[in-house]
């Protein structure tokens, strides 16, 4: 009997170990699932203030030619908000109201030019209310078969 009772923390110190490694392979798993989510997102994700800016990106067919933004603001204040996004020449305001999402693939904005080509990263700013904050953005093209019909006319 006393040869059991010396087993038995041995047994569950085992037992112990075995449910821990099994944890800790879901927390790998998870975290490898979340890398595969934001490979998927193709823009840049951004807060300033009370809106999230998601997947953010602009579309045109070269350098200097129309540029569409694309991407989701979420609104998160009880208060409506002014947003201006800027780049280098062009600029669109967006007012929100409380809780408001925006879709750019629903609401079109077209910048005169893309101030770079495709497959370059160009700088927005994002101001909402007195808060500002600047940041790289793809620029994409029609090769992805979806972004396709968001190119501008005339790019």
């Amino acid at each position: 009997m006393a040869t059991r009772q010396n087993h038995r923390p041995l047994l569950v110190a085992t037992t112990s170990l075995v449910a821990l490694a099994g944890l800790t392979g879901c927390a790998s798993d998870t975290s490898e699932r979340l890398e595969e989510l934001e490979a998927v997102n193709l823009g840049t994700n951004a807060e300033v203030g009370s809106v999230s800016f998601g997947n953010m990106l602009v579309v045109t067919s070269g350098d200097g030619q129309p540029a569409r933004l694309m991407g989701v603001l979420l609104h998160s204040s009880e208060e409506p908000v002014d947003v201006t996004i800027a780049d280098a020449d062009d600029s669109t305001d967006v007012t929100l109201a409380p809780g408001q999402q925006f879709a750019f693939q629903e609401n079109a904005v077209v910048f005169d030019t893309a101030d770079d080509r495709p497959g370059s990263r160009i700088e927005l700013t994002l101001s909402v209310g007195g808060e500002q904050d600047s940041v790289p953005v793809p620029v994409r093209n029609g090769t992805l078969e979806w972004l396709e019909p968001y190119l501008p006319e005339g790019s």
